[in-house]
């Protein structure tokens, strides 16, 4: 079985803009796609912070605030950066996400 990155898959949660279409851009305005869309990148899902943290397909780290019945504030996703208010912490969890990611990118066969 080969691994398809996220961003070469497509939406596959009925979200208006993306359905059936590759996602690219995380802070689109009117994204409705859920957290489990075959388009979302290894997420971390932070509820201590309301929001979930992701890589990008550049490996950056992004955060998404969380909004009510498990919707995502995509409007308002963003990387995070020097300014962000978890940026010490998201330095540990991108290395942690990254991590993850090539455990799981490597072959268990």
């Amino acid at each position: 079985m080969t691994h398809t990155p996220p961003w070469r898959r497509v939406c596959d949660c009925r979200c208006i803009i993306h359905y059936r279409l590759p996602r690219t851009t995380y802070n689109e305005p009117g994204c409705a796609c859920t957290i489990t869309c075959a388009t979302q990148p290894l997420t971390l899902l932070a509820h201590q912070r309301g929001r979930a943290f992701f890589l990008d397909q550049g490996g950056d780290l992004w955060h998404v605030p969380a909004m009510a019945i498990g919707t995502w504030d995509w409007d308002n996703a963003t990387k995070i950066d020097t300014r962000a208010d978890v940026y010490d912490a998201g330095l540990v969890i991108e290395h942690l996400l990254r991590q993850a990611a090539n455990v799981l990118d490597k072959s268990t066969d």
